[in-house]
């Protein structure tokens, strides 16, 4: 047996605390009524169910409610397994559109930078599929795994600033989402064939939070390759506001804001997920390199072992938790009317 959804398997715990209550309110109950008449004739001349009743409505009840618990992690039947042949890369682009990224101190500026590098590693790369993750100081899907490579490329050219209010840069909210994109939570208790599973992220390096620690650990756990690319330069310069980008970046007592390229903070990064950094260069091109390691990792092939034929079998354990309940419901409904 096998589970759909094994992050639910957790609230069985919960019938742990249920069975002390139930057994607490037994005790109650019949320290109750031996204290007004004794144990021997408490049942004959005392109102109310039997105390043989009262012990089966609270069996039935708390297997209804572990029958409930177990169908939420989504019991399923796996007749064995198979060995299957995992090869290509799923491959998220994580892209910096904070506003920090419209300097001009590459040409066009930065995020213009960034998207040519996105789009040649993206067409360099053999097969798989990719997705387009936005961020700011929130992320953004832009486009879903896709093996549609035109589809890719416009949404890619759509990609901008304006597209997330909140701005600022997040690094760890956008890790996480970048996660559940190329592993969703209803396969993470199986193995699958679709690939490795690539993040490739794109910024100048300026977290405001120094929260994405966590996040990466997370990513080197779940076997998630990260290739990092820094673009902009050392020296600070100031960021281009308008539509026509004429204007300059003001703070709220009017002086002007400067970006500067922090390098230091995406080797950390790819230090920390034992990936790789590169320096994205207008005189040096970094996506033969990168579309090269990452057609390597996606060409070594390798056998993982994947769950046969799945049947689901939470509808029946639902079914009898609920059918325990209504019979619970109406165990001892005649002994009251006849009392």
């Amino acid at each position: 047996m096998c589970f759909a959804w094994p992050e639910n398997i957790g609230y069985l715990l919960l019938l742990m605390p249920l069975a002390l209550i139930l057994s607490y309110g037994f005790m109650r109950l019949r320290q109750t009524r031996e204290a007004v008449v004794g144990h021997l004739v408490a049942d004959g001349m005392m109102r109310g169910m039997p105390m043989r009743v009262v012990v089966v409505k609270k069996v039935l009840l708390f297997c209804a409610i572990a029958l409930l618990l177990f169908a939420m992690a989504g019991p399923r039947f796996c007749s064995g397994g198979h060995p299957v042949l995992r090869k290509g890369a799923d491959i998220v682009f994580m892209l910096d559109v904070s506003r920090s990224m419209r300097a001009r101190d590459v040409l066009p500026d930065r995020l213009g930078q960034a998207k040519q590098d996105v789009s040649r590693i993206s067409r360099a790369v053999v097969g798989g599929r990719r997705a387009l993750l936005l961020f700011a100081a929130s992320p953004l899907v832009q486009c879903p795994l896709t093996t549609d490579q035109e589809a890719f490329d416009a949404l890619l050219g759509m990609a901008s600033p304006d597209l997330i209010e909140e701005q600022g840069t997040s690094f760890r909210a956008a890790f996480e989402l970048a996660s559940h994109l190329l592993e969703p939570q209803s396969e993470r208790s199986m193995a699958s064939g679709k690939g490795e599973k690539i993040v490739v992220l794109l910024s100048d390096g300026e977290d405001h939070t120094g929260e994405e620690q966590q996040a990466v650990q997370q990513l080197k756990e779940a076997g998630i390759h990260l290739f990092v690319i820094g673009v902009g330069m050392r020296k600070p310069v100031v960021i281009p506001e308008g539509e026509a980008g004429d204007g300059v970046k003001h703070d709220e007592s009017g002086k002007v804001v400067m970006t500067s390229f922090r390098a230091e903070t995406l080797q950390m990064l790819a230090r920390d997920a034992k990936g790789f950094y590169f320096r994205s260069r207008a005189d040096q091109t970094i996506y033969g390199e990168i579309s090269d390691r990452i057609n390597r990792i996606a060409a070594a092939s390798r056998w993982v072992m994947e769950p046969g034929e799945r049947e689901p079998l939470y509808r029946y354990f639902l079914a009898a938790g609920l059918v325990l309940l209504l019979v619970e419901t109406f165990t001892g409904a005649g002994v009251r009317r006849l009392l």
